[in-house]
């Protein structure tokens, strides 16, 4: 014990060593974090995820706390779902005659940022046995404008993507789907329009046991705190579980090393002579 005392109070002396130790440790804490909270296999499912495990990120899209650094702020992506919960897209069911129902779903959604997302989509899925489900989707502006985006029948899996609206680019009179449905009205060059927005789908069913639900995200300019990359994946992954690897690297580097380092010696001190000299002179030149 005494001599661990003594050794850490001759470590002190030297800072250089002390914040080194520091930055092992925390490595150290971070490579256990990353086992612990993205086990080996669900680390190497979400690296080799597609669109199904990353379907709810943006792009190349840098990380939130880009913002923090910017006069402009870019908007952040989000995901939700329908449902009865607190911060869910808010579901109303109205049971109507000859097995028809009226499903509504809104969603209200703050956007304060100075940039424009680069798409919004809505998954739909449904359940029925013959006649599709029919839907109607809106968008309620601050000011108060209900801009009707489109009206389609959905399957029982169906994305619907805004960009790729082309009558909904028409209507907008723009050339872009996400600057025209956020900007303030006739404003050249484009402003965004800052305030609450509401999504709101409003859907009938034809059977009995029919059913709508629908998830929407908003792939913003930011996401995450890692950031994304060219396959939407989460950097965070990669960013954590470089940890381990770069320790366990360190760490056979380090001990092939030493290891070769001491039968270098050993050759060196069992034949003497030149192989010693030899030795001895590559050394000093390193």
């Amino acid at each position: 014990m005494k001599t661990l005392r003594n050794f850490f109070r001759d470590i002190a002396h030297y800072p250089s060593a002390v914040a080194g130790m520091i930055i092992i440790l925390l490595l150290v804490a971070l490579a256990v974090y990353a086992l612990i909270k993205i086990p080996y296999k669900e680390a190497i499912r979400l690296w080799r995820g597609g669109e199904e495990v990353w379907y709810q990120n943006p792009k190349f899209a840098p990380p939130i706390w880009y913002n923090w650094f910017t006069e402009k702020k870019q908007p952040v992506s989000f995901a939700v779902k329908s449902g009865d919960g607190e911060g869910m897209m808010q579901k109303t069911v109205t049971v109507g005659e000859q097995d028809t129902s009226s499903i509504e779903m809104a969603y209200n959604f703050d956007y304060n940022y100075d940039g424009y997302p680069q798409d919004l989509l809505i998954y739909f899925t449904s359940s029925y046995a013959a006649k599709q489900p029919f839907v109607s989707v809106y968008l309620i502006t601050p000011d108060d404008r209900k801009v009707r985006i489109s009206d389609f029948g959905v399957g029982a899996k169906q994305t619907f993507r805004f960009s790729q609206e082309e009558k909904l680019l028409k209507r907008l009179k723009s050339s872009d789907v996400m600057t025209g449905l956020f900007s303030v009205p006739k404003s050249d060059p484009p402003v965004t329009l800052k305030g609450t927005y509401q999504l709101l789908i409003q859907g009938v069913t034809f059977e009995k046991g029919s059913d709508i639900n629908a998830e929407l995200v908003m792939h913003g300019q930011v996401a995450g705190w890692a950031g994304t990359d060219h396959q939407r994946r989460d950097l965070t992954v990669s960013l954590l579980w470089g940890a381990p690897v770069a320790l366990a690297f360190g760490l056979l580097a380090a001990v092939f090393t030493a290891v070769l380092t001491m039968i270098i010696a050993a050759v060196g001190a069992w034949y003497g002579g030149w192989i010693d000299n030899l030795i001895q002179r590559i050394t000093e030149v390193n």
